[in-house]
């Protein structure tokens, strides 16, 4: 009796085995609609060529994470999770690397560049003409998809990210050859040496001070050491 047991459960298992096997090479579950999510720039054509799924993929044989590496090998893409919604559906969710500013190089177009520094695309300032210049970046070797190592670049992100609504509204490009020359440079051509994002706050409180009392005779001004500010008027030396 216990040989007939052992027989009959050792027979259960193997059944139970070969069928999971089978289920799992078959073409049950078989990939037949991609959702994504989290698109805005690039279309849902082009987020599913990126990740290249393979013909005949079912849900059960689904190399998710080889999907995942070349969804954020694209210097749009920041980050990606790809999940499994049965019957037949893989669901694709990426968040996109959002434009922060625009670096000018000398060149026809305009590298784009995200608030962490990640070099994204070069498109031409036409497309591109709501976001922030930042020019004079010395030695800058950019490449797509990767974090500048740039510290004058760095520095001149979280002097933008930093600053009022208010002076930024006055403000048409940053000029970057070093953090210490950081400066805004206004519409009205005014010159803020703002030197490191250190106290950026503060810095940002005294140049609209400065702008507001002079009301337009002022061409520079020096707020790198914030409690000893200066500035130069119209005609100075």
């Amino acid at each position: 009796m216990l040989r007939l047991r052992l027989a009959l459960i050792l027979v259960l298992l193997f059944s139970a085995v070969f069928g999971i096997v089978s289920v799992y090479q078959s073409q049950v579950f078989e990939v037949s609609a991609v959702d994504i999510i989290g698109n805005s720039r690039l279309s849902a054509a082009e987020v599913e060529a990126i990740a290249a799924i393979p013909d005949g993929a079912t849900l059960l044989r689904f190399p998710a994470d080889e999907m995942v590496q070349r969804l954020v090998e694209n210097p749009w893409i920041e980050s990606a999770t790809v999940t499994r919604d049965f019957p037949d559906t893989a669901r694709i969710h990426i968040a996109e690397r959002v434009p922060f500013a625009q670096v000018d190089l000398g060149g026809a177009a305009f590298w784009l560049v995200s608030r962490s520094g990640v070099m994204i695309a070069q498109q031409t300032p036409e497309t591109t003409s709501t976001l922030i210049v930042i020019r004079d970046i010395a030695g800058l070797d950019p490449r797509q998809g990767v974090k500048t190592v740039s510290e004058p670049l760095l520095n001149s992100l979280d002097v933008w990210a930093g600053l009022s609504e208010e002076l930024q509204s006055l403000t048409r490009a940053l000029s970057a050859p070093s953090i210490d020359k950081t400066a805004l440079i206004t519409h009205d051509d005014v010159e803020i040496f703002i030197g490191s994002a250190d106290d950026i706050d503060k810095k940002d409180a005294v140049a609209r001070g400065i702008l507001g009392e002079q009301q337009g005779n002022v061409v520079s001004i020096n707020v790198r050491t914030v409690d000893r500010p200066t500035w130069r008027g119209i005609g100075e030396e």
